[in-house]
């Protein structure tokens, strides 16, 4: 799933050429930030940057992982790209992930795409289970004449990258119909729990209880391989047996329905 993001990017990773690339783009994001800051009447500019697929999985025993990206505007934007553990929020130059991301920082020009290539480069990650990282692609547009207060906002782009380790039990694509749901809680502060037997992460985007919509905290909940996910949910609603049913994402991003049944 994408996650659209309008905060700024940290400096750069590595003290090289590149680590001075990013930090010329950090100090553009900066520089935006302080603009913002400083009451900005009007803001311009939309995102044109666009990515083909919206999650990725890392199979273990390939080489690598190409994502493409388009610049769908009519002005050429950099882009800056990073992977992290999962902290929207974290410095990509404190960050040490078991993958490189190349070209760190690209140039693209409208209506040409552009690769960009992940590789794992070795870590001590569970061998029985996915792990689950974000891929980040921060676009700044063209520096160009504004006028008035008008402000070019840089945006982000996080999408997830699962690594899955060769040999994993089961289908992923059967992780889904594994979950067991169960109801949990105080009668005050009720929810329901769904337990996930499985190496493989599921994403759910859609619960529906007894055909009422539940809410889900940013508009997804992972359950992790082997591990729980707890939802809140209404009183009325959790006291009534019954069925669930569930949108789950797959290997290629897309949503699909699944049905269950409440445990008591």
């Amino acid at each position: 799933m994408h996650r659209l993001d309008f905060r700024t990017a940290p400096a750069a990773f590595r003290p090289s050429r590149r680590a001075r690339e990013r930090a010329g783009l950090a100090r553009i994001v900066r520089a935006a930030a302080v603009a913002c800051a400083a009451s900005i009447v009007a803001v311009t500019g939309h995102a044109a940057l666009s990515v083909v697929g919206t999650r990725f999985v890392y199979p273990g025993d390939a080489r690598s992982l190409t994502i493409l990206a388009r610049n769908g505007g009519n002005a050429p934007i950099l882009v800056q790209s990073w992977l992290d553990e999962g902290d929207a929020n974290a410095d990509p130059a404190r960050l040490r992930v078991p993958f490189i991301v190349s070209p760190p920082l690209a140039r693209l020009d409208p209506a040409r795409p552009q690769a960009f290539r992940v590789q794992f480069v070795g870590g001590d990650l569970p061998a029985d289970r996915e792990s689950c990282f974000w891929i980040n692609l921060l676009e700044v547009p063209p520096a160009v004449p504004m006028h008035g207060n008008a402000l070019h906002i840089a945006y982000r782009l996080r999408m997830k990258l699962l690594y899955r380790p060769p040999g994993l039990a089961g289908d992923p694509e059967q992780a889904p119909n594994a979950l067991a749901w169960a109801r949990t809680g105080q009668p005050a502060a009720p929810s329901i729990v769904a337990t996930n037997p499985t190496p493989y992460y599921v994403t759910l985007t859609r619960v529906l209880l007894h055909g009422v919509p539940v809410a889900l905290a940013g508009g997804a909940v992972d359950v992790v391989p082997f591990g729980q996910a707890r939802i809140p949910v209404g009183a009325p609603a959790a006291e009534q047996p019954g069925e669930i049913v569930f949108d789950a994402v797959d290997d290629s991003g897309a949503s699909q329905a699944y049905r269950a049944r409440l445990e008591p």
